[in-house]
């Protein structure tokens, strides 16, 4: 697996996240921007741990 492609994949994810928690924040309010937010943390998270396990194994 090519991880930083993976890496650029989950980070890219996580923007068009922040960007449609914008959205929701506009159709369903407060509870729309936390969980558009909450799912931009896991895209980032998962970027992190991506590289961060490609690293150790170098």
């Amino acid at each position: 697996m090519n991880v930083s492609a993976a890496v650029f994949a989950c980070r890219f994810t996580g923007v068009v996240g922040i960007l449609a928690s914008l959205l929701f924040w506009n159709l369903y309010g407060f509870a729309g921007l936390v969980f558009g937010l909450l799912s931009s943390m896991f895209w980032f998270g998962l970027a992190w741990h991506l590289q961060r396990g490609s690293k150790s194994q170098k």
